[in-house]
């Protein structure tokens, strides 16, 4: 049970990182556009903890890094990602990977490879579930990862704004004959994704060291995360997340071997794509 536990705590980090993959393809239906998600909210990140290390009080320090993610996030979508919609998948990619190496170089160079972290910015206490210690941090990650899937849901299904964010994506051209901006709504959810982006960086940051490296191990975790539960459904990004935190707490719980965690959820998510190409909850749009 306490692997169990464990597994939910940590899943619900990776359950972050995968709903903004899903935000932006449900938002563009451009999935490569989205490959430097993570780095951009470490980049958040990396200003955050700067700031904070000259004394700036954390709490500000982390709205400052939210800003920089979801100004970052603007800046390539407005620069990048509208040249790229009409333009094949690997020009896509390409592009995004670069605006990652790029982010991660000038964290590289500014702040050092050294490992770092970042304090915890609603304060800390602690309580004990058999032998696992719960930090406050990590309880915010899961009440988050929960908030932001269920918000996300209600918001494109439930609100004007979200019903014209599925209208562009379905059918742009009738979208446009019907007075929606197209362009104004994609760059909205590019910002809202990255805005996420951040917030999960940081608070991810709070229960574990970092470096300008870690973000791929996160990339990786989180688009397995949306490959497993399907690109289009906020819920199974959720549960995606989720899963692959608890294979990989139980593995680590009855095995020493090095790396029997990641070879786990590979085979996991493997087994599940065979089984159901389009996820769990694929075709699902909540």
């Amino acid at each position: 049970m306490t692997a169990i536990i464990n597994g939910v705590l940590s899943g619900s980090a990776y359950a972050l990182i995968a709903v903004g993959f899903v935000m932006v393809y449900k938002g563009s239906r451009i999935f490569n556009l989205n490959l430097a998600h993570a780095e951009i909210g470490a980049f958040g990140l990396f200003i955050a903890w700067y700031l904070q290390q000259h004394k700036m009080p954390v709490l500000i320090a982390f709205v400052i890094g939210i800003v920089v993610s979801t100004l970052v996030a603007i800046i390539v979508e407005r620069t990048l990602v509208r040249r790229l919609v009409d333009r094949t998948p690997l020009a896509a990619v390409a592009c995004t990977l670069g605006v990652a190496f790029v982010l991660a170089y000038y964290e590289f160079l500014q702040f050092g490879v050294n490992i770092k972290t970042f304090p915890p910015p609603f304060g800390t206490f602690s309580f004990n579930i058999g032998n696992l210690t719960v930090t406050s941090s990590r309880i915010m990650i899961f009440v988050f990862a929960a908030a932001t899937a269920i918000g996300l849901a209600i918001f494109l299904k439930g609100t004007k704004f979200g019903l014209e964010v599925t209208a562009a994506v379905s059918d742009k051209t009738l979208a446009r004959l019907s007075g929606i901006r197209v362009d104004r709504t994609r760059m909205f959810v590019w910002a809202l994704a990255g805005a996420t982006s951040g917030i999960a960086a940081m608070l991810i940051a709070s229960v574990n060291t970092f470096t300008p490296l870690s973000t791929t191990l996160v990339l990786i975790r989180g688009l397995t995360a949306a490959l497993l539960g399907g690109l289009t459904s906020i819920t199974g990004a959720f549960v995606g997340g989720i899963a692959i935190g608890v294979v990989e707490a139980l593995v680590v719980a009855h095995t020493t071997v090095l790396g029997a965690d990641y070879t786990a959820v590979f085979i996991v998510l493997l087994v599940a794509l065979l089984l159901r190409p389009q996820g769990i909850f694929g075709g699902s749009e909540a």
